[in-house]
């Protein structure tokens, strides 16, 4: 034996990683379930750099989509990654998740996402919108869930993580900058795109939002 590395050694030894961080959101009482979307983080084809779990308060009753936003961007100062994803409890990734975005998260997009596998949430292709045409859609409405949604982390700081200023009584009875954002991640967008973040969608169904689930927004049962 010459010492050399046999071809492939350094890859198995070190297996490829994702410059990403996964940012789990989850409150007391879902255990069972945060047990299961933790576990399909981990089970992807490819890892991911690293994964917080953060569990959110409920001392005043269910938080609110400003309480949300200001516990996820506390967590933000951790986060080492070029990306970051936020993964809601009730959300599962499948197992091609993270290999299919990754040959996208490149310098050339901030914001990139896919699919439902369920269908339960909306199906839109912006990755050819213009900026303005992106701010003026994000001003009325949101397309994109943004759990399992990978984030370019230079960009998200520079525009202050998710939006706090809510005003109203939440879940649904107020909103985020005045516009019609009643959730932080709409009021996230908005500001992404305002900044001119470069959206890239990747029409593949590869995560899944767990239908039936008590919501983590509206404190219901959706179906």
């Amino acid at each position: 034996m010459d010492g050399s590395k046999v071809q492939g050694e350094d890859e198995l030894t070190h297996p490829m990683r994702a410059p990403i961080t996964v940012i789990t959101a989850t409150i007391p009482g879902r255990e069972e379930r945060l047990s299961q979307t933790v576990k399909s983080v981990y089970a992807q084809t490819i890892e991911v750099e690293s994964q917080l779990i953060m569990a959110q308060s409920c001392s005043e009753g269910f938080p609110g989509p400003a309480h949300c936003a200001m516990q996820q961007n506390a967590l933000l100062a951790a986060v080492t990654t070029t990306w970051v994803m936020r993964l809601a409890d009730d959300d599962l990734l499948l197992r091609h998740h993270i290999s299919t975005l990754l040959p996208f998260l490149t310098d050339e997009f901030d914001v990139v996402y896919s699919w439902d596998a369920t269908g339960n949430r909306p199906r839109e292709d912006c990755t050819n919108w213009s900026r303005e045409e992106l701010i003026a859609q994000f001003a009325v409405r949101n397309w994109i869930d943004a759990s399992a949604v990978a984030f370019r982390m230079n960009l998200l700081r520079r525009v202050g993580g998710w939006p706090t200023n809510y005003e109203g009584t939440p879940p649904f009875q107020g909103h985020f900058l005045g516009i019609e954002a009643t959730c932080e991640d709409h009021g996230g967008f908005y500001l992404l795109a305002r900044a001119g973040a470069r959206f890239r969608c990747v029409p593949e169904e590869t995560w899944q939002y767990q239908a039936g689930a008590w919501d983590r927004i509206s404190n219901g049962n959706v179906r």
